[in-house]
């Protein structure tokens, strides 16, 4: 599907961008549905190169699909996975992303997508910079039941020092740093956050999502950090994980029990 989002029409109508998503399990109307923000699929250095995710440019709409379908049918529970601004197929510049735009983007696409899909809640998923769209997320809606950040880049800053970046690996520094919005979350006992990381992880580290974890806990509101084993040379690939993690939020498994369904990785 196709969804157009203007985030201000009356300035130039053509300023907008079209959103692709695929859906699978969906009924006329949906208490819960998952909803997936994928990862950093192209990426710019800081000294001028540029890559890709393996794969990236042999994925098709049939692919996501079927991948769709694939976890539907993992987690139980009806799923909708949404390609970022500039990426498998959605318009934009993917090199935009962590900045405030993106954010405000995916928000009104997830308004769209509940209006023409008769959807009440959100149980929202993401993995690495899909962990930020998750994160920038929170304080904006009221309709989150659970959150599963992966391998999350969720505070910003704190990981560009670690690598020893002057900015964000976009390049920009007016990024959007979720752990420095914790504030503007809304009290909600009924919602779940799960933050799940690798000890390990060489790209985001750990002690970055420990900390937004810990920011999160302190301002009063349901968060379990979760150590689990990344796939990967970096320990960094989690999205699977994630799902898993979802489907027991949803659930209501306690977080105790979900910890122990996971192999603990070794500490870095």
């Amino acid at each position: 599907g196709t969804l157009w989002i203007d985030l201000d029409p009356d300035w130039d109508p053509r300023d907008g961008t079209c959103i692709r998503y695929v859906l699978a399990g969906l009924d006329a109307t949906n208490p819960v549905v998952a909803v997936y923000f994928h990862g950093d699929a192209i990426w710019q250095y800081l000294d001028g190169r540029s890559g890709w995710f393996r794969g990236y440019e042999t994925v098709t709409p049939e692919t996501l699909q079927g991948f769709a379908e694939r976890e539907t049918a993992s987690i139980g529970l009806p799923y909708i996975r949404v390609s970022r601004p500039g990426t498998y197929g959605s318009s934009g510049f993917h090199k935009q992303r962590r900045r405030g735009r993106e954010g405000e983007i995916l928000d009104r696409a997830l308004d769209a997508l509940k209006a023409r899909h008769g959807i009440a809640r959100l149980a929202v998923i993401g993995q690495s910079g899909g962990g930020h769209v998750v994160a920038s997320l929170l304080p904006r809606r009221d309709d989150i039941a659970c959150a599963v950040i992966t391998s999350g880049v969720v505070s910003v800053a704190q990981r560009a020092r670690h690598h020893g970046w002057d900015r964000d690996i976009t390049g920009y520094r007016d990024f959007y740093d979720p752990i420095e919005h914790v504030s503007e979350i809304a009290p909600d006992p009924s919602r779940r956050i799960f933050v799940v990381g690798d000890p390990r992880d060489s790209n985001v580290p750990f002690f970055t999502q420990e900390a937004y974890a810990e920011a999160l806990r302190a301002a009063g509101h349901g968060v379990s950090l979760i150590r689990a084993e990344g796939a990967g040379k970096s320990h960094h690939g989690l999205a699977l994980t994630g799902f898993k993690v979802l489907g027991w939020c949803v659930e209501g498994v306690p977080a105790e029990e979900i910890q122990a369904r996971l192999p603990i990785p070794p500490e870095a």
